[in-house]
């Protein structure tokens, strides 16, 4: 039973070479239930063998039931009633799945967008399934049948004919006409295509056909003459499409009208006046002279411009009278049609700045998470690319995580201007990286409750293509908003990550299309349901299964199901299926204790009453806590402690953070202790409330915080409490990064004796990409510094005094500036150094600054503490 995945197996091994015989999976999966199974191991009868359970999984049914092995079967023996013959995965036949797969279709070329995105969803699949070591015939037989399916089912896009086109012409005996093709036919850029021109009778000749054009000669004609001329339009030499025209050929050489009414609607939102082209309705066969009249007045030539005055918020007709007047056979005539004109003014069914190339106009920025743009390129200098690899922005602006100013480690929310969803209900935007969905994405967002509508990810994200590194490419969605037509909306994109692509680049969000926009990918909607405001925690009550939308640093917990702890099932007291617990739980192995880490929640924004709520187990010292962190400075707003503890059993709080409505924070579950009930169990978090009367009863959370603390310094939270500033970007415009393990290189001395605890902050990452080309500064959160108290630090690096530590006061004031120059410095070694402050007690905060690119001009550092009452054991005053 169990075992849903490829990592669980049962394998018969030879008991004396240890070579795999035979190997199986499970084929019926019914949870945890066991299913019978039969194997035939006559091939290796007289071999002595073991069986062996394998589980290498982690989720998935990463786990196995197991029982009733029975070894032996005499001759003849009764095999168990409705077994099912084990598959040997070692005589899997992937071959008619290779051969499919070798018939890859590489390029859309001229099939649609959609039957391209479903057979390349089937091929990930099918090369998913032919990379599996250990893999059911069954599984193989259904991807070979899907790929199959999917590559028979391309399909062509369709040559059309255009629509609303005049087919229908006056021509005089002796006249031409140019035709232009692509009036006529809409091919969708298709290649191969041909075309061929016939006519009815001989009442008309026809050239050939050159760049897209051919030309109709009237002939001599005793009476008028009815022609077709039928347009004859292949791909690959068989015929799609027949376009036919008709002519009337005659010797009258009077003007007519196409139509005796004209009906037609302009969008005037860009306040520009109108040219209307009457002669457009008028079939002058006879190449006479014509004047035009718009209810009495001549106008000079045929082009009526039309100005508009008041700002229109609903269709507005405005009706005229044409007059067409001519000469023929001296004789002064006229003929007359109306022209009918719909104004209507989309504005407030457009997104303000949309496109970036206003800057920010419309646009708020929370966190450091990126700015408007002009570079075209990213990664310059790579190995692969030396310009770096293109946004494919357009105009001359987008949004940029790469922004000077901006580092992937922050986040925060980008939040449009609202617009009214109208025309078709289709919007279009581009984004690119934004690679996780339950971290970073683009919500639909009511403009009056603020309700969630529609949640979209960078669904067809990839690392590369077309063998390119494209994994910061932007990417052309369109959305079908139509279900919310007429509501007032805008546009929230939320970082909540700080690496894994955990960060975003956007452009041209246009919200306003009469019809549905062709040429655009399906934005790709979360596989998850969306509910909530942007004033709620994402999967705040882990009912997701999961920690989605929960950034966790360090193995501190996990999400599980259970209802109880410890062998003897003591209630959580959870709410819901789920929550998140460090404790042994009853039947699954989650006890976390001896970790250390973070789980952190995406960002919200504190309004209503101001009040939330949350459940919280264990905790039991003070290294264990629930704290509310500001999500772009990582100030620390409240801290909260277990205040009435029942071990893991949940208490229900309710915490104040009124003081603070309007602040955009995060949720953070911190776990720095190792014993005396060193972990936690948490549930339910709550962030809106309407109404002080819909609280839950329960305890009053008390903050303890009282300031004097440096948030997160020794980087055991990622660059949370942290914040880069770049001012001169290098290859990758970051300063460094948050590791746990550092580069293995002569030039690069390790600090794993050296650091505190798992983290560290460094220039260069484990796989040798360094970033010495930068300049800028790493700021950390500001703190309540006492006077005569102590602090100290870990410094490395920094091989110039242009790269040093700063002491601040909140302002910015320099207190103290430290040199990394201890006696018989190592390169990249960090040493630790700590430093008295004497002056009066004030807010302060540790500026590392970096202005310089050469001679280790960057820094490695850990290990930040303030309001020491001494100088820690073993460090060395700091160098001034």
């Amino acid at each position: 039973g169990g075992g849903g995945n490829e990592f669980c197996y049962v394998q018969i091994i030879d008991a004396v070479t240890g070579e795999v015989l035979a190997v199986y999976r499970q084929q019926a999966m019914n949870d945890a239930v066991l299913v019978q199974y039969v194997a035939d191991l006559s091939a290796y009868i007289g071999r002595t063998a073991r069986i062996q359970v394998v589980d290498q999984a982690e989720n998935g049914w990463g786990c196995v039931s197991f029982d009733n092995v029975v070894t032996y079967y005499p001759e003849g023996a009764t095999l168990p009633e409705d077994a099912l013959i084990a598959q040997d995965l070692l005589t899997s036949d992937k071959s008619a799945l290779e051969e499919e797969i070798a018939r890859e279709v590489t390029e859309q070329g001229d099939y649609t967008l959609d039957s391209y995105n479903a057979y390349l969803e089937k091929l990930a699949v099918a090369k998913e399934v032919a990379n599996k070591t250990l893999v059911l015939q069954k599984d193989i037989d259904a991807a070979t049948a899907a790929l199959t399916e999917a590559r028979l089912a391309l399909t062509v896009r369709p040559v059309e004919e255009v629509a609303g086109v005049n087919k229908s012409f006056n021509l005089v005996s002796g006249n031409n006409k140019e035709i232009t093709l692509s009036d006529y036919v809409n091919i969708n850029g298709l290649s191969n295509i041909t075309y061929n021109v016939q006519a009815s009778n001989t009442a008309v000749t026809l050239s050939d056909i050159f760049d897209g054009k051919f030309t109709i000669t009237a002939g001599e004609v005793s009476e008028t003459t009815v022609v077709t001329v039928s347009i004859i339009v292949s791909y690959n030499g068989t015929e799609k499409l027949v376009v036919e025209l008709s002519l009337q050929i005659t010797n009258d050489v009077a003007p007519s009208v196409f139509n005796d009414e004209v009906v037609k609607e302009l969008d005037v939102f860009n306040k520009t006046d109108i040219a209307l082209d009457l002669s457009e309705n008028v079939d002058n066969a006879g190449n006479l002279a014509l004047t035009y009249s718009v209810n009495g007045t001549v106008i000079d030539g045929s082009v009526y411009t039309f100005t508009f005055g008041e700002y229109i918020d609903a269709i507005t007709y405005e009706t005229f009278t044409i007059t067409v007047s001519y000469v023929a056979n001296g004789e002064e005539k006229s003929i007359s049609y109306t022209y009918q004109l719909g104004l209507y003014d989309s504005t407030e069914y457009r997104l303000a700045n949309g496109d970036f190339e206003n800057g920010l106009d419309g646009w708020t920025v929370v966190g450091n998470i990126g700015n408007v743009s002009s570079d075209t390129h990213y990664w310059a200098n790579d190995p692969e690319s030396a310009e770096g690899f293109v946004f494919g922005m357009d105009g001359a602006g987008m949004f940029s995580a790469y922004a000077p100013g901006a580092f992937e480690g922050a986040v925060g929310t980008l939040t449009s201007s609202t617009f009214k969803v109208g025309g078709s209900g289709f919007v279009t935007f581009k984004i690119g990286a934004m690679r996780d969905e339950n971290y970073v994405y683009v919500d639909v967002v009511d403009a009056e409750t603020k309700q969630i509508l529609a949640r979209y990810y960078n669904g067809l994200w990839a690392e590369r293509t077309n063998d390119v590194k494209s994994g910061c490419t932007l990417i052309a969605y369109k959305a079908d908003l139509s279900a919310f037509m007429g509501k007032e909306v805008f546009f929230r994109i939320s970082d909540n990550a700080d690496s894994g692509y955990g960060l975003f680049f956007a452009d041209s969000f246009i919200t306003y299309y009469e019809n549905e926009p062709a040429d655009f990918n399906v934005a790709t909607p979360v596989s998850y349901a969306i509910s909530g405001t942007i004033y709620d925690v994402f999967n705040g009550g882990f009912e997701m299964g999961g920690v989605q939308g929960w950034w966790s640093i360090g193995e501190i917990g996990l999400v599980t199901n259970a209802n109880g702890y410890w062998a003897d099932n003591i209630p959580y007291e959870k709410v819901g299926d789920y929550l998140f617990t460090g404790v042994e739980s009853f039947g699954a192995d989650t006890m976390r204790e001896g970790n250390k880490g973070t789980l952190t929640s995406s960002v919200f924004e504190i309004s209503g009453t101001g009040y939330i709520s949350f459940k919280l187990g264990g905790g039991g010292n003070e290294f264990c806590y629930v704290q509310i962190i500001d999500a772009v400075t990582g100030e620390v707003l409240a801290r909260y402690h277990q205040q009435a503890q029942r071990d893991a059993v949940l208490i229900q709080y309710v915490a104040d953070l009124s003081a603070y409505i309007g602040r955009t924070a995060r949720i953070q579950v911190v776990d720095y202790a190792n014993s005396g009930w060193g972990c936690v169990s948490f549930d339910n978090v709550v962030t809106y409330y309407t109404s002080t009367e819909d609280l839950p009863a329960g305890e009053t959370a008390n903050s303890i915080f009282q300031g004097f603390d440096i948030t997160n310094g020794s980087f055991e939270n990622g660059l949370d409490g942290w914040t880069m500033n770049i001012t001169e970007a290098g290859a990758h415009n970051t300063l460094g990064w948050v590791e746990s393990s550092e580069h293995d290189a002569g030039w690069y001395t390790k600090n794993d004796d050296r650091k505190n605890g798992a983290n560290l902050f460094t220039f260069c990452r484990p796989d040798g990409t360094n970033c010495e080309n930068t300049m800028g500064t790493l700021n950390s959160s500001v703190f309540t510094l006492k006077k005569d108290s102590y602090v100290s630090f870990r410094f490395g690096g920094a091989g110039t005094r242009d790269v040093h530590v700063q002491l601040c006061t909140a302002d910015g004031t320099i207190i103290a500036t430290f040199y990394n120059e201890a006696p018989g410095k190592v390169n990249t070694e960090m040493y630790a150094y700590y430093y008295q402050y004497t002056g009066e007690t004030t807010d302060c905060f540790f500026r590392v600054v970096d202005n310089s690119t050469g001679n280790y001009g960057c820094f490695v550092v850990d290990d930040f503490r303030v309001n020491l009452e001494s100088a820690p054991e073993g460090f060395i005053a700091a160098i001034q």
